[in-house]
């Protein structure tokens, strides 16, 4: 199935990008290119990846940190409870019946 996708995606793809060959000037402050639109268009998709990417990335580093403190803290508290004495001792009070 995922090699289907992309497949179809790589299609896709390259259509887009056969169909938006014509060139574009890109300026940027004192910075300018002349490149294909398709190109401009996938290369701004990129970095708007990364970015995000980066963005996200101290949370979810933050959010691992904290699920494997929780697990060390369950597994202490777990061995913890193997160790304490699981005798019972039973009431010498009736409860009456009803």
């Amino acid at each position: 199935m995922r090699n289907i996708i992309l497949t179809i995606l790589t299609v896709l793809a390259t259509i887009f990008t056969f169909q938006n060959m014509h060139p574009v000037e890109l300026i940027f402050i004192t910075w300018s290119v002349q490149t294909v639109s398709a190109l401009a268009i996938i290369i701004s998709l990129i970095l708007g990846i990364l970015i995000g990417a980066l963005l996200v990335l101290p949370t979810v580093l933050r959010s691992k940190r904290a699920t494997k403190q929780s697990k060390k803290y369950a597994s202490d508290l777990e061995n913890t409870m193997k160790q304490q004495p699981t005798h019972i001792e039973k009431s010498t009070t009736d409860f009456p019946k009803l």
